[in-house]
C-alpha cells in the first residue's frame, strides 16, 4: 500500500511540474451539446457551410463559435451569453490557462504552460454516473458509474494529444432502454472484482461489474485547420442526419487513423481506416450478441470477429445552399490489405478482385438550406444492388439491400438556438448483414455409420460431429448450438448439393460419397464491440422522429423527443441473419407492412443544467414506451438463418414502462 501512495505521489508530481496546453486539436466529443449549436448557426447564415464528418476538434469549435460571437447583431442577449460561456467552458477544457493546487478542486485538473515554448499539460480527472429506473417494473435498473484520469497537452501548434485511462462500475440492465439505444461503456470485459475477477456471459447483469474505459487520442492540424490528421479512439458521426446510415454517433469508438482534407471552400475529403473490436458476452437478454466470448487457449483460433474498417466520404457544395455527398465503408478481416488502406481507392471495385469476401456498403447524401428557415437532407446506401430498372421494382427487390434517411431541421425564434428535427429512417432486410464466411473444418464417409456403429470425428475447431446413416448431429462448440440434421427431412440446396444449419453457420456439402463439414472462421458483419456500427436499428425497421431542442438561460437546455419504431418480420430482420444468393429467387419481394411484428412508441423529455462557476453538469430524463409486439410461434417452423420461413404468434397485449434516469458529472 505504501508503494502504491509513493508511485502515485510520483506521478502527481511529474504532471504538476512538468512543462509538456490542454489537446486544442483533439476532438469536441460528437454528443456534446455545441453542434447543435453550429447546426443552427449555419441554418441562419451565422457560418459558412460546414463539413458533415464529427467530431470536430476543438480549435476549429471555438473558432466557429467565435466566428458567431463576433455578429452580435445576429443574436439575442441570452444566445450571446450562451456563445461567451460554451467558448469559456471549452477554453478551460482545452484551452491554456493555467490551473494550480489551490484550485483543483474547482477545475478537476492541474494544468501548466510554457508560451514561449509552446508547450504544456493538463493532468485531471472526471466523474461521471448514470442511473436509469423502471418505474413500471420492480427492481429494473441500471447504473454506470465511470471514474476517469486524463492527460491532455498540446506540442507546438499543430499537435495534440489526449491520454487517458478510466474505469466503470456498472450494473448494466437493457430493459430499461429502447433497444436501439442500449450501448455497452466497458472495453472489452467486465468482471467482478469481489469474485476473482469472475465475467458476467449476459446481460442484465445481477450485481456490479468493472471495466476499463480508454480514449487514446494524437490530433494534428496544419493549414489553418483545412488538413486534419487523427489517430485515435473515439466516436464519429458521418452524415447530416441525427446518427446516419454509415457511421452514426450512437456507435461504440474504435480505433482508427482520420484524415480531413478542406481542399477547396466547396469540396471536403474524409477518409479512415480502423480497427474494430470485440467485446467478451454470450447474449442479451436471451438474443445472441455479435462477438466474440473469450475463452480457453484453444477457443482463440475459433474466434470470428477479427475485423478492420474503412471509410471515406466526399463532400461537394453546389452554390452556398445545396451539398452533395457520396460515401463508402467496408468491414474487412484483418490482415494486410495495402488495398483497403490506400485513401484514394473504391472499396467495392477491391473487394470484388479481392474475391468478394468483404462487407461493402456504400450511398449518397444532399442537404439543401432555406436561408434562417430549413435544412432539408436525404441520404440512401445500399448493401448490395442486384436488381436495376424500374425505381418501383428496384424497391421491391428482395437482393436489393436498401437503406433511406431523410429529415429537417427547422430553427425556432425561441430561446437560445433552438430548432426542431423531424427525421424517417428505414433499414431495409438484410443490410447491416454479410453471409458468414466457411472453411472445410472436417469429413464424414457417408457410406459407412449405422444406428449401433456410429461415425464420430471431430473437425479441425473442435466440434464434435455424428454420423448414423441417417441423421448428423453437431455438438455445441462456441457459439454453435448442439443441432441434430435427418438427411431425409433437411432442405438441399444448390442443385441438392449441400444444406446448412439453422442459424447458416455450419454448411454440410455431400460430394463424391463424402459428407464435407464447413464451418465459419469469420463474420463480416457491420458491427464493432457487438454492436451496429450504423443507423441504431435492426434491419427491416423504420423509425419516425420528432425532436425540439431547446436552449434556455442561465445553463439549462431541454429536449422533447417522440419516436415510433416498427419493425418488420418478412426476412433478413436481424443482424445476425443473411440472405442465401443461391436461392435469391425464393424471397418474395418485400412487403413491409403486412409483415410488421413489432411496434414501439417512444416519449422522452430530458434536461440538464450546468451549474455556475462550478465544473458540475446535472441530467434528469424520464421516458415513456409503449410497446406492442407478436412473439415467434415456436410451434412452427423455427427461425432460420434468413428469417423467410419465421411465422409469428398473436398479437400480445400491450405492455407500457415508465422510465427516468438521472446523472451528474462532475470535472469535465
Amino acid at each position: 500500500m505504501k508503494h502504491t501512495r509513493l508511485l502515485f505521489v510520483l506521478v502527481l508530481c511529474f504532471f504538476v511540474l512538468t512543462s509538456l496546453t490542454a489537446a486544442v486539436h483533439t476532438s469536441v466529443p460528437v454528443d456534446h451539446a455545441v453542434y447543435r449549436i453550429l447546426d443552427v448557426a449555419q441554418i441562419r447564415g451565422l457560418i459558412d457551410n460546414q463539413i458533415d464528418v464529427k467530431p470536430y476538434s476543438a480549435s476549429r469549435i471555438l473558432s466557429l463559435l467565435q466566428t458567431i460571437a463576433s455578429r452580435p447583431e445576429t443574436l439575442s442577449k441570452s444566445e450571446l451569453e450562451y456563445i461567451q460561456q460554451l467558448i469559456a467552458s471549452l477554453n478551460a477544457s482545452y484551452g491554456y490557462e493555467p490551473s494550480d493546487l489551490q484550485s483543483l478542486l474547482t477545475t478537476g485538473y492541474l494544468r501548466s504552460y510554457d508560451a514561449q515554448k509552446g508547450l504544456g499539460a493538463s493532468f485531471g480527472i472526471t466523474v461521471d454516473t448514470q442511473q436509469t429506473f423502471s418505474l413500471s417494473e420492480k427492481g429494473e435498473y441500471d447504473s454506470r458509474n465511470a471514474l476517469v484520469a486524463f492527460l491532455k497537452s498540446d506540442i507546438g501548434s499543430h499537435i495534440s494529444f489526449n491520454m487517458d485511462f478510466g474505469l466503470v462500475f456498472d450494473k448494466l440492465n437493457n430493459r430499461v432502454f429502447l433497444p436501439g439505444e442500449f450501448t455497452i461503456p466497458g472495453e472489452g470485459f467486465y468482471m467482478r472484482l469481489t469474485e476473482g475477477g469472475n465475467p458476467p456471459s449476459s446481460i442484465p447483469f445481477d450485481k456490479i461489474n468493472t471495466s476499463l474505459v480508454l480514449t487514446p487520442e494524437l490530433s494534428a492540424s496544419f493549414f489553418d485547420g483545412d488538413v486534419q490528421l487523427r489517430w485515435g479512439t473515439i466516436k464519429r458521426d458521418w452524415g447530416p442526419g441525427l446518427n446516419n446510415l454509415m457511421l452514426s454517433a450512437d456507435a461504440r469508438s474504435f480505433d482508427a487513423i482520420d484524415i480531413q482534407l478542406n481542399l477547396t471552400s466547396w469540396f471536403r475529403y474524409s477518409v479512415m481506416s480502423g480497427s474494430l473490436g470485440k467485446f467478451s458476452l454470450d447474449n442479451i437478454d436471451g438474443e445472441p450478441f455479435l462477438s466474440d466470448r473469450y475463452g480457453a487457449k484453444e477457443d482463440r483460433v475459433n474466434y470470428r470477429y477479427d475485423n478492420n474498417f474503412s471509410a471515406h466520404r466526399a463532400e461537394l457544395d453546389i452554390g452556398r445552399n445545396f451539398t452533395f455527398a457520396i460515401y463508402e465503408s467496408t468491414v474487412w478481416q484483418k490482415r494486410f490489405e495495402l488495398s483497403y488502406l490506400n485513401p484514394f481507392t473504391v472499396y467495392m471495385f477491391q473487394q470484388n478482385s479481392l474475391g468478394d469476401m468483404d462487407d461493402v456498403f456504400a450511398g449518397l447524401d444532399v442537404s439543401y438550406t432555406l436561408p434562417s428557415k430549413a435544412r432539408l437532407y436525404g441520404a440512401m446506401a445500399m448493401n448490395e444492388m442486384n436488381v436495376v430498372g424500374n425505381p418501383i421494382t428496384m424497391l421491391k427487390a428482395p437482393r436489393n439491400m436498401f437503406a433511406f434517411q431523410a429529415g429537417v431541421v427547422v430553427p425556432l425564434p425561441i430561446g437560445s438556438f433552438s430548432s426542431l428535427t423531424f427525421q424517417w429512417t428505414y433499414i431495409g432486410p438484410f443490410v447491416y448483414t454479410h453471409y458468414p464466411l466457411r472453411k472445410l473444418t472436417g469429413t464424414v464417409d457417408k457410406t459407412g455409420g449405422t444406428t449401433s456403429d456410429p461415425i464420430v470425428i471431430t473437425t479441425d475447431t473442435g466440434r464434435t460431429v455424428t454420423y448414423d446413416g441417417t441423421t448428423i448431429v453437431l455438438s455445441a462448440k462456441g457459439p454453435d448450438d448442439a443441432e441434430t440434421i435427418t438427411i431425409a427431412d433437411a432442405q438441399w440446396y444448390s442443385s441438392n448439393s449441400y444444406t446448412l444449419t439453422k442459424d447458416g453457420r455450419t454448411m454440410i456439402e455431400e460430394k463424391d460419397g463424402k459428407y464435407l463439414i464447413y464451418e465459419t472462421y469469420a463474420e463480416t458483419n457491420y458491427v464493432n464491440k457487438g454492436e451496429n456500427l450504423g443507423y441504431p436499428l435492426q434491419p427491416n425497421s423504420q423509425e419516425f422522429l420528432l425532436q425540439l431542442d431547446l436552449g434556455l438561460p442561465k445553463g439549462w437546455t431541454t429536449q422533447f423527443q417522440a419516436k415510433y419504431q416498427a419493425r418488420s418480420g418478412q426476412y433478413g430482420y436481424s443482424l445476425d441473419q443473411f440472405m442465401l444468393y443461391a436461392i435469391d429467387d425464393q424471397y418474395p419481394e418485400k412487403d413491409f407492412w403486412n409483415h410488421v411484428f413489432n411496434h414501439t412508441l417512444s416519449i422522452l423529455v430530458s434536461g440538464t443544467k450546468k451549474l455556475d462557476g462550478m465544473p458540475i453538469s446535472l441530467t434528469a430524463s424520464y421516458r415513456f414506451i409503449a410497446d406492442w409486439a407478436r412473439p415467434v410461434d415456436e410451434s412452427t417452423t423455427p427461425e432460420r438463418f434468413d428469417g423467410l420461413t419465421t411465422v409469428f404468434g398473436a398479437w400480445q397485449d400491450p405492455t407500457f414502462n415508465h422510465i427516468v434516469q438521472v446523472g451528474v458529472k462532475i470535472f469535465y
